[in-house]
């Protein structure tokens, strides 16, 4: 599997070369590594979506490696949370609650916390969020279920913000149908209606988003392990909620 996989991406690569702009090829590059007929039939017949809500990238990058969210390459819109570093819990339930209407007031784009897009002006920036957003708010109307998904093994979330988080995309989604996923290292006292899945999680080393994706399926390590045990918790909670 490692060497035929291997010798796919080498024939992708040389067969592509020629193609620009750069965005162009890499898309093109994605699509031919990655895409599955048989993926995009079931992703089209799915009865949800995925929302992440933070506080890293890790719950896009899992729920994107056991095949949970689909890829760019089948229509899937990238989200504000999605890509961005936003340990502030009060800051995302505001966010939230008015529709985003602050989020621009003050912003600061750094590495630290936009890693994939601080080298964008402040004009590129602000109109690839102002899309991220309004991508957001047009699935959160969606009457398919909606499972927000935040995690955050820096810190513990704070039981009342979880709550107050809730209440919000409660009254966002107007009794449409949806739940609340925690990934964090403690677990907190019950909530109702919110699933807790806990995990003893450190990212130690910046490789863990290409272990998770793990393209070649060549890696064994504790960024794998986690991706297969947390992820394989997360796709029977949904698969079996999905079931009803």
């Amino acid at each position: 599997m490692y060497y035929l996989l291997k010798i796919k991406k080498l024939l992708i690569k040389l067969l592509t070369c020629f193609i620009f702009p750069e965005k162009l090829r890499k898309n093109v590059r994605n699509f031919l590594f990655y895409f599955s007929f048989v993926d995009y039939v079931r992703f089209k017949r799915q009865n949800f979506h995925i929302i992440s809500l933070g506080s890293d990238c890790l719950p896009r990058v899992l729920t994107t490696a056991v095949k949970l969210k689909p890829r760019k390459i089948y229509g899937e819109k990238t989200l504000p949370f999605d890509l961005c570093r936003s340990y502030d819990l009060k800051k995302i339930i505001k966010f939230i609650e008015t529709d985003f209407k602050t989020y621009f007031d003050n912003l600061t784009i750094s590495e630290e916390l936009y890693p994939h897009d601080y080298k964008l002006s402040k004009i590129q920036f602000e109109n690839r969020y102002k899309e991220r957003i309004h991508n957001f708010l047009q699935i959160l109307k969606s009457d398919k279920t909606i499972y927000f998904i935040y995690s955050n093994f820096e810190f513990v979330p704070d039981t009342k913000y979880i709550k107050k988080l809730y209440e919000v995309l409660r009254k966002k989604r107007q009794g449409k149908p949806f739940k609340l996923i925690i990934l964090t290292s403690k677990h907190l006292e019950e909530i109702e209606d919110v699933i807790q899945i806990t995990e003893n999680f450190k990212i130690k080393h910046g490789n863990w988003v290409k272990s998770f994706i793990n393209d070649y399926k060549d890696k064994q390590n504790e960024y794998t392990e986690f991706c297969s045990r947390a992820g394989g918790i997360l796709k029977n909670i949904i698969e079996d909620a999905e079931k009803f």
